[in-house]
């Protein structure tokens, strides 16, 4: 079934013989990507003895889009009987249970009018190329598509115009196979809106090539078996593109056409690390309007206008943002029109953090949360009761640290130091209040707030392997929470526990992992990951995966983008790890040794980073010797370069021989090398540890 859009009717092929036909439900379906990962879907139908090629692609601009879909049935022996139909259906990808707001189940279609060169239905052309040799429409109470069909090959679709009041009119267009020849191919094409051309000057393989050279802007070199997770990378950040209306990033096609400001920063960021800034510059600028005049960040914005629901991550989030866009690019002139929103925002935290400062949170019932954010909703589990959520305070302090660097580069030295103590002081509560619910709670993890001390795993690594606070988190609630969950994972997909279904958002353990130095567990999560994308050669992931993919169950979107954006976010850490804490930045941290032993090793181009784009080759030659290579496009990080390749079991580094740049002393433990100058290459030896 193919969509053609967000609420409109759908097309679906038939294969039709006089004794038969073929529905996707008869056959085997294999979805497939463009080598490389560009957002492109493909279906091939397949029997024994027909294939069925269905290849869609959009052209055109903004709204002045047009669908394309091309239907290539092939089949080795014809009849003079067989027939390629396609059918138009009053119903959308979204099912009944995913219903929402106008989404899900049904699209009405109540009228369908046939002509020459197509159909119009609803007063929206479909225009085939070549022409159909049959069309034909039905209302439900001449029971629909089986009437249009029931006439048999020779004198099908009985009605050229139809007009239902129930809303389930269908339509139908047929091909046979030309005259002594295999393959029926026929291009459809449906305008977004009135203003969009039927038949655009653009083949399906022009927007494969604009693809690639959006997509190409970092670029890979990688093995055979990195492969996979690198398509991903790049169908990932195609996919957040694809979900943007205008400047407005949304995390879904469907269901979630809302911009989050959560949601939004943290895809933007994930864009600009496929080399794609533009995007969260565009969000920002607009998002900005939205600002109530005390400086309150909006939770979301959508069609319907700001959603004033008390989400508190929003304020630090808008300021991280910001300062994300400036260390990309070190635009003052996007910086000094953010300035005032800054200001509004940081200060608002301030004032928000205030209430909590209070003698009535110093002591008793209530002195968890001294210090701390205000309740609110920002994690989906606390809508029916509003909580003090750490997700908050993390972004809080990192916001106000953001704050404080944007002021001073705008040679705002007052704002700068009173939003770089506030920070200070912020974290400093924010710690003890951990600490306090955990010895109040006597719990082994970290909690996700005050109230619950709930074990939220998936949320708690966001402030682990995004904001870097690793390494001021308690470490023994810290690792237990980590082994619980990676406890439950064993057993949930080793058969050894019941469960139903999970969310993909827990793809943000992966950053979690490589930042606290477990690059085999990492690994272990990617590979599952990648293999429990659905479909799996789409590479995208639902928001709720179901244990059974045939489930009716509530699936939110698909693909999902910030689900998507944590994927880009994990996989740019194992090539290269920025530390928020110490203005630092790891390479290969993530990276098992399969990448960098097979083939030629892994090379990256141009990749972005907060000290500029990065050039790295890295390849093992032998069991005992790696080439590195790091290109002097980047600055030496203020908190510095480091290097921790993988290595085999029982080894580490031994020596280093330098053909450029220089280093210093080999980390204790012989995993790591930390680089004082660039370019730098050099021969990194291994030996027994």
């Amino acid at each position: 079934m193919l969509e053609i859009d967000e609420a409109g009717f759908s097309l679906e092929p038939i294969i039709f013989t006089a004794e038969k036909r073929i529905t996707w439900a008869d056959v085997e379906t294999v979805p497939s990507l463009p080598d490389g990962g560009a957002p492109m879907p493909a279906v091939t139908w397949r029997t024994d003895d027909m294939t069925l090629e269905i290849l869609p692609w959009v052209a055109g601009e903004n709204d002045l889009m047009t669908l394309h879909v091309t239907y290539r049935l092939t089949c080795a022996k014809p009849t003079p009987d067989m027939r390629l139909v396609v059918t138009v259906r009053p119903s959308q990808v979204n099912p009944p249970w995913q219903a929402f707001r106008n989404l899900g189940g049904r699209s009405p279609i109540h009228a369908i009018e046939c002509r020459d060169d197509g159909l119009t239905v609803e007063g929206r052309e479909i225009s085939a190329n070549p022409f159909p040799e049959a069309s034909g429409a039905s209302t439900f109470e001449e029971n629909g598509i089986s009437s249009i069909l029931s006439g048999g090959v020779g004198g099908m679709y009985p009605d050229k115009q139809v007009s239902d009041p129930s809303g389930l009119a269908t339509g139908a267009m047929g091909w046979s196979f030309p005259p002594g020849e295999p393959v029926i191919e026929v291009t459809l094409s449906v305008p977004y809106s009135s203003g969009g051309e039927p038949f655009v000057e653009t083949t399906r393989a022009d927007a494969l090539t604009q693809w690639q050279k959006t997509l190409d802007g970092v670029r890979w070199q990688v093995p055979a078996t990195a492969a996979p997770a690198i398509a991903a990378f790049r169908t990932a950040a195609g996919h957040i593109l694809i979900n943007r209306d205008g400047p407005a990033i949304q995390p879904g096609p469907r269901r979630y056409t809302r911009s989050w400001v959560r949601d939004c920063v943290i895809m933007g960021a994930a864009l600009a690390k496929a080399g794609l800034p533009f995007a969260l510059r565009e969000f920002l600028t607009w998002y900005a309007q939205f600002q109530r005049a005390d400086g309150f960040i909006p939770c979301v914005v959508d069609r319907d206008g700001v959603d004033w629901l008390v989400e508190h991550d929003s304020h630090g989030q808008f300021l991280w943002g910001v300062r994300e866009v400036y260390r990309e690019g070190c635009d003052r002139e996007f910086l000094a029109e953010m300035l005032p929103h800054v200001r509004k925002a940081a200060d608002f935290l301030i004032s928000l953090r205030a209430e909590r400062l209070t003698d009535a949170y110093r002591t008793g019932e209530h002195a968890a949360a001294f210090g701390l954010l205000p309740e609110s909703a920002s994690h989906e589990g606390y809508l029916a009761h509003h909580v003090h959520s750490y997700w908050d305070d993390f972004w809080g302090v990192r916001g106000l640290e953001a704050a404080a660097d944007l002021s001073e580069i705008m040679d705002s030295g007052h704002d700068s130091n009173r939003w770089r103590t506030e920070a200070a002081r912020f974290q400093t509560d924010l710690m003890a209040s951990i600490a306090k619910v955990i010895a109040d709670k006597v719990l082994d993890y970290i909690p996700g707030s005050v109230e619950w001390a709930d074990f939220d795993p998936t949320a708690t690594s966001n402030a682990i392997a995004m904001l870097d606070f690793a390494d001021i988190l308690p470490p023994g609630p810290l690792d237990s929470m980590l082994a619980t969950y990676l406890d439950g994972f064993h057993r949930k997909h080793r058969g050894q526990m019941v469960w139903n279904n999970y969310t993909a958002y827990e793809i943000r353990i992966i950053g979690a992992f490589v930042r606290l130095g477990k690059r085999d567990t990492a690994n272990e999560l990617l590979e599952f990951f990648l293999s429990d994308r659905r479909p799996c050669a789409w590479n995208q992931w639902p928001e709720i995966t179901w244990r059974d993919p045939r489930s009716p169950g509530h699936l939110g979107d698909v693909p999902h983008t910030w689900i998507a954006a944590e994927y880009l976010l994990a996989v740019a850490s194992m090539v290269a790890a920025e530390r928020e804490a110490t203005d630092s930045m790891v390479l290969a941290s993530g990276m098992p040794w399969s990448w960098i032993a097979d083939d030629n090793g892994f090379a990256v181009e141009n990749l972005p980073t907060r000290y500029g784009l990065l050039d790295f080759h890295i390849q093992a030659v032998s069991e005992t010797t790696i080439q590195v290579n790091i290109g002097g496009s980047i600055t030496l990080p203020p908190g510095g370069l480091s290097i921790v390749p993988p290595v085999p079991p029982g080894q580490r580094i031994t020596s280093v021989a330098c053909l450029h740049g220089t280093h210093s002393e080999i980390g204790l433990s012989g995993k790591s090398l930390v680089v004082t100058s660039l370019p730098f290459t050099a021969d990194l030896q291994l030996g027994p540890s």
